[in-house]
């Protein structure tokens, strides 16, 4: 026996477990799930619920009154990147502006938590799934280092990234400890992957130094790979033993806190314009302001 759920009419997936985690979900916004006993020929009539998603919390630095209800001003920047206390002005200005309200959730040692009441993102994808813990994790793009060890040959190609190793049987991929992860439990690991078609076995390898998990890739079709219920704590490590000069192609890594991996989705942080408790920072004008790329929230007394 399933169990089937719906956002709305829409079927999002059959799941085996009695709870399960849906990703993709707007903050502030309104929900109808269903579920339904499906045992691969007939489904028993839903059962829904009504859901609102609470708003993204973003801390000021300054004593408000709780559950009073504030306005913040939002707004977007063509120039790019806009370093805090360097806003561009006059001709530079900013567009898509528009005003929301929010309101102080609490206060604690002179600053506020304030709860936005509307979504600040326009559409979202809805999926069932636990929440992947690793940004920029569809294609592992390596501009900041993040990703990838030194001394490491790799290219984007396509949807996927491809590394070579340059060492016999070299470990060639560890993010886990690079991605500030602080893992102390039991979490679940999936990543699509294949050899390139060059007929060489990879091992890859998750866990501690002292317990690791390992899988081999002996195929050329690039495809989903699952290690589940992996102890993580300390320094955890996700890595690929490569031969010499062998390539293997990667995308789609998900960690997640669960027992069970789920379907591939971003993390929060590569989706939201502006991450959940997120403290806004004091310029020089007295208002305060959160920066995420080109966006910007202010907070003005």
């Amino acid at each position: 026996m399933s169990y089937r759920i719906y956002n709305g009419t829409q079927l999002l997936g059959n799941v085996n477990n009695k709870s399960t985690g849906i990703n993709g979900l707007l903050p502030a916004t309104n929900y109808q799930f269903g579920v339904s006993n499906y045992d691969g020929n007939r489904e028993s009539s839903k059962t829904t619920i009504n859901v609102k998603t609470r708003g993204i919390r973003l801390i000021i630095p300054t004593s408000l009154t709780v559950n009073s209800i504030i306005t913040l001003n939002y707004q977007e920047y063509s120039l790019g990147l806009v370093p805090i206390g360097t806003e561009p002005a006059g001709m530079f200005g900013g567009g898509n502006k528009r005003n929301i309200q929010a309101k102080v959730i609490s206060v604690d040692n002179g600053k506020s938590t304030v709860e936005l009441l509307e979504p600040l993102e326009s559409s979202s994808t809805v999926s069932i799934g636990g929440t992947n813990l690793l940004k920029d994790s569809l294609i592992p793009l390596t501009a900041s280092g993040v990703w990838m060890n030194d001394g490491v040959s790799n290219q984007i190609v396509d949807d996927y990234v491809k590394i070579r190793g340059i060492s016999n049987n070299n470990r060639i991929y560890q993010p886990f400890s690079n991605n500030g992860l602080n893992a102390d439990g039991y979490y679940s690991i999936s990543f699509w992957a294949s050899n390139d078609g060059n007929n060489e076995e990879f091992d890859v390898q998750v866990g501690t130094w002292s317990s690791l998990q390992t899988v081999h890739i002996t195929t050329g079709a690039i495809k989903q790979y699952k290690l589940e219920n992996v102890w993580l704590g300390g320094n955890p490590i996700f890595s690929f033993v490569a031969p010499f000069g062998k390539v293997v192609r990667l995308k789609k890594i998900k960690l997640e806190k669960e027992t069970i991996a789920t379907d591939w989705s971003p993390a929060p942080e590569d989706t939201q314009y502006i991450v959940d408790n997120t403290q806004m920072n004091e310029l020089q004008d007295g208002s305060f302001a959160a920066f995420n790329g080109y966006r910007a929230i202010y907070f003005r007394q």
